[in-house]
């Protein structure tokens, strides 16, 4: 995510319209397999900017606005523990 931030955002800024990227979002939840959304969250809970994900999930329905703020950190930290070999894994972009 840290990339993502850092390369991919600002020239997202410059060549997309807010409509375009709200689009592009809504494309991507809607042709995302649902059972998979609740680790996609937890994982960008964990890399991204909490105001950020805030705001995502604001826009969920409430079931996903209670639910994935508890699911989705503790998802990630089984799929971490698999891939990584911990739950807590170095963040993207820290030392």
């Amino acid at each position: 995510m840290a990339l993502e931030e850092k390369g991919i955002l600002p020239l997202a800024a410059q060549h997309v319209t807010a409509a375009e990227w709200e689009q592009l979002g809504q494309h991507g939840m809607a042709e995302s397999p649902k059972k998979t959304l609740p680790l996609a969250f937890g994982m960008v809970m964990y890399e991204g900017d909490p105001e950020v994900v805030k705001a995502v999930l604001a826009h969920g329905p409430l079931p996903a606005r209670i639910l994935v703020p508890i699911i989705g950190p503790r998802l990630y930290a089984s799929h971490a523990e698999r891939v990584h070999g911990t739950s807590t894994p170095p963040r993207v972009g820290t030392d």
